[in-house]
């Protein structure tokens, strides 16, 4: 068939043929010696419909190219596929937690009542706001899947860490001052550690565990990773709790465990092995970082 009549044929446009050709993604059966016109085949049809499959799942031109270089194979394509779902699902959550610190801000500049000189004015918020934005925290499920995206992206050589994250005496906030005013403690404290860890951009991701504790995976050695616990401690000391209701000092006890990519493991298991590490830093009271080389099991 002719370009045209390929192009046709497969709902495609000629221009977009010819770019395949050029880039070498989908080149002609055959090119006429005399006219030059460009030459497919019926069978080519399959190809370009896995082109046009894996496109429209947002895959780059380079990706595709890549995919198709031999015959498609089933274990290939469930890893580039799962690997694209990753970065889409970090993509995501990404645009989310934007999009609601985007809603809070107009809030409070509808209002007039920021707060520049704080790092997050939570007091102006209604609790159904607070609520809403702690329920859409990245819970277990999507802070491993952000850490399959960073570890997809080191070496093996490379430093990483993970570090839990513990409200000092919790409890005691919510008994003395009421679940409402522990919220808006829980999402300060979120807050304080996306800021925190943003040098890291992107080789950097936070979660919620559950009740007040967070867990946060950083691509870092020992040193940086104690940098930026510190940087925690020093952020909770700093911000006005009093602002939010909460009249007690609150601070917190950090457990991290450091390794290289390689010796990482399980990374569910790395994540498990923090609560022993938290739970002893715990006894050497509030504002404990407790560092350690991980060692796998």
């Amino acid at each position: 068939m002719k370009i045209s009549e390929f192009a046709e044929h497969n709902q495609v446009t000629p221009k977009m043929l010819r770019h395949y050709d050029e880039i070498g993604l989908l080149k002609p059966e055959a090119t006429d010696p005399v006219s030059g016109y460009r030459i497919y085949g019926e069978e080519q049809s399959r190809q370009l419909g896995w082109i046009q499959i894996l496109k429209n799942l947002s895959f780059s031109l380079a990706e595709i190219k890549e995919i198709l270089r031999g015959p498609v194979g089933r274990r290939e394509l469930l890893k580039e596929l799962k690997e694209k779902r990753i970065r889409i699902l970090s993509a995501l959550n990404e645009h989310h937690q934007k999009k609601l610190q985007i809603d809070r801000f107009i809030q409070l500049l509808e209002r007039d009542e920021v707060q520049m000189d704080k790092l997050i004015e939570l007091v102006s918020l209604e609790q159904t706001s607070v609520h809403e934005l702690k329920k859409n925290m990245p819970n277990m499920e999507m802070f491993l899947e952000n850490v399959a995206d960073i570890l997809a992206a080191c070496a093996g050589a490379d430093p990483v860490a993970v570090l839990r994250f513990d409200i000092a005496r919790f409890k005691q906030v919510n008994d003395d001052y009421g679940f409402d005013v522990g919220d808006r403690v829980i999402l300060a404290c979120y807050e304080i550690l996306l800021e925190s860890a943003r040098p890291f951009g992107t080789d950097a991701c936070v979660g919620r565990t559950h009740g007040d504790e967070f867990i946060l995976f950083v691509k870092g050695d020992k040193n940086q990773a104690e940098e930026l616990a510190g940087r925690i401690v020093e952020g909770l000391g700093k911000f006005p709790f009093s602002s939010v209701g909460c009249h007690s000092r609150v601070g917190c006890t950090i457990g991290l465990l450091h390794t290289v990519k390689e010796k990482t493991g399980d990374i569910r298991r790395m994540i498990e092995d923090t609560l022993d590490t938290v739970n002893e830093a715990r006894k050497g009271g509030p504002n404990t970082v407790l560092q350690l080389p991980y060692i796998e099991r």
